[in-house]
């Protein structure tokens, strides 16, 4: 059983485009927190080169992660049939991130930013255009 409605992926869904926002949303509240406060071993130093370097691949990311969660049905299928799989990816994601914070932390979070906001801007579009 799923905790979030299976009809909330569908393109034209309004408690799905409410939800995804939110969601997103709160993690670039969180992430731009972290990048504002640098808690930890995380210092960054923001530069037009960095900043560039950073946008290009996370919008890049941005539309390839709408196309799979909003657009692709044989990737929605592949989580949506077993619970592994998804566990899986989700902590191959995270150590994915932990990596790259310990690597280069403000080039990852920068690019975790550009990601989420393109996701947000053609989540929206997507939404308007299917309406």
């Amino acid at each position: 059983m799923s905790v979030i409605p299976t009809e909330w992926s569908e393109p034209d869904s309004r408690p799905g485009v409410y939800f995804d926002v939110l969601l997103m949303g709160l993690l670039v509240v969180g992430i731009g927190t972290i990048a504002y406060w640098e808690p930890g071993s995380i210092t960054l130093s923001i530069t037009p080169q960095r900043l560039a370097g950073a946008i290009i691949p996370g919008v890049v990311l941005g539309v390839a992660m709408t196309y799979f969660y909003i657009v692709s049905e044989r990737f929605q299928g592949l989580y949506a049939d077993s619970h592994i799989t998804w566990f899986v990816g989700n902590l191959l994601l995270a150590i994915g991130i932990s990596l790259g914070l310990a690597v280069a932390p403000t080039w990852t979070l920068l690019t975790i930013l550009a990601t989420l906001l393109t996701f947000i801007v053609l989540r929206v579009a997507i939404y308007i255009r299917t309406r």
